[in-house]
């Protein structure tokens, strides 16, 4: 369960806390995102290596029944940098219990809005290793836990396009929010 949160997070490399819908991102700037992920508690571990940012490439689709959603490297040589900052990310999802009110203050939309869902009965997530990365799987037999997996899609991607837009302001792409 947590490489799927790390997964999802890592997608956007960066991350106040917002609720599960893009209305808490209407007046967010590209440069506020970027800087909520670089501060984000558990987010950050996929900016220790400043090679990897350009090269992730993420897409998430609603369903039906909740998500699918990418998250990969573009780059085989990133590979390396890849699993070891997605091993951190999940390291510090795990310490998301335990952590102070004012470290998940810093945590972003994306950790968010995974923990809205995350421990549902009704939510059933699958994450899938490829070559370059990770496909994570989101369903829901239920119309609530469909809605939580379906809000947590429309943030993720509406941040991602955040992010992508940050990263052309500062004339590199650190992510794609579509492969």
């Amino acid at each position: 369960m947590k490489r799927v949160f790390c997964t999802a997070v890592a997608l956007m490399i960066a991350t106040v806390a917002f609720a599960g819908t893009t209305a808490n991102l209407d007046n967010m700037t590209p440069q506020q995102a970027m800087d909520k992920m670089t501060n984000c508690p558990v987010c950050s571990a996929f900016m220790v290596d400043p090679a990897l940012g350009p090269t992730i490439r993420h897409s998430v689709f609603a369903t039906k029944t909740g998500y699918v959603e990418t998250m990969m490297t573009a780059d085989a040589g990133m590979m390396p940098s890849f699993k070891k900052a997605e091993a951190e990310c999940e390291r510090r999802a795990g310490t998301i219990p335990t952590m102070t009110q004012a470290e998940k203050d810093k945590l972003c939309p994306i950790c968010t809005g995974r923990m809205a869902f995350m421990g549902r009965a009704d939510a059933a997530v699958e994450n899938f290793n490829t070559d370059m990365g990770v496909i994570t799987v989101a369903s829901s037999n239920t119309p609530e836990g469909v809605k939580a997996l379906h809000d947590y899609a429309a943030t993720s991607e509406h941040f991602g396009g955040l992010l992508a837009k940050a990263g052309m302001d500062m004339g590199k792409e650190p992510m794609k929010s579509k492969m």
